[in-house]
């Protein structure tokens, strides 16, 4: 993605900022400290916090839109939509259409005129930084739109096929009796709830989700919730120690002034 916006960054770099990026994103509700990755950024290549948050918006969206497309089919195997109250259903579809509304530029430059009209108003300095931070991300968006984000989503593909080959294994080493499909789905969508900001690393949603999902095949809730410890030691706690030592190994700079 950074190649498509003709910025170079190295591969060890760039796998110490994943990590460190994760590690952000384990501790923050919903992953938000995930965009740190924007910092370093701005940070190392002297470009600005919006073009940075393009390509890290855009690595989002893939995950999200990936979790959504399983996590939709495992809504509708397992008959959950029928269960879901209106209310839930239509906060549903606005969580699923709100990371599209952000890439669209006309919609968010009316967003952003009332903001003018009603808070800003007058205040041309403010206004004009605005309009420069607005045309950089979403001329970082444009250059990132061509035919190599084809295999950036075949990269997202792949590791979450990982995943949850690693969370499939997981559930033979407890002996759940469960198919490959199923905890796919499942892990699916536990992992799009815990993308709802309103807990640390999943927790607590990720329980209740496996709770429920779990019942679906009638599996009891302490296994539910001893499956749910046993991922969140093995990828969140693991994965956040890794990333913490990527962050120690290369803390952010701000050495452009921005």
């Amino acid at each position: 993605m950074l190649g498509a916006q003709s910025i170079t960054y190295n591969l060890k770099d760039s796998f110490i900022v994943y990590w460190a990026g994760i590690y952000a994103g384990f501790i923050t509700p919903g992953r938000l400290g995930e965009f740190l990755k924007a910092v370093y950024l701005m940070s190392d290549k002297s470009i600005t916090l919006s073009k940075g948050m393009s390509s890290v918006l855009i690595d989002r969206v893939f995950d999200l839109y990936f979790l959504i497309i399983l996590g939709l089919i495992g809504i509708w195997k397992f008959d959950i939509l029928g269960k879901l109250s209106n209310t839930s259903v239509l906060l549903l579809l606005i969580f699923i259409s709100s990371p599209l509304l952000i890439l669209n530029k006309q919609l968010m430059g009316k967003i952003i005129g009332l903001i003018y009209k009603f808070v800003i108003k007058k205040k041309a300095q403010i206004r004009d930084k605005i309009d420069e931070r607005f045309e950089d991300f979403y001329n970082g968006i444009n250059q990132l739109i061509t035919f190599k984000l084809i295999f950036s989503a075949l990269l997202t593909c792949l590791s979450y096929s990982v995943f949850f080959i690693q969370c499939y294994l997981l559930a033979i080493a407890m002996g759940i009796s469960i198919n490959l499909i199923t905890i796919t789905l499942f892990m699916a969508i536990s992992n799009l709830i815990s993308f709802i900001p309103i807990s640390i690393a999943g927790l607590g949603t990720r329980d209740a989700t496996l709770i429920y999902l779990f019942s679906l095949i009638g599996l009891k809730p302490e296994l539910a919730v001893s499956y749910a410890f046993l991922v969140f030691i093995t990828f969140f706690v693991c994965g956040g120690l890794m990333g913490a030592v990527a962050w120690w190994m290369k803390p952010i700079k701000f050495e452009n002034g921005q």
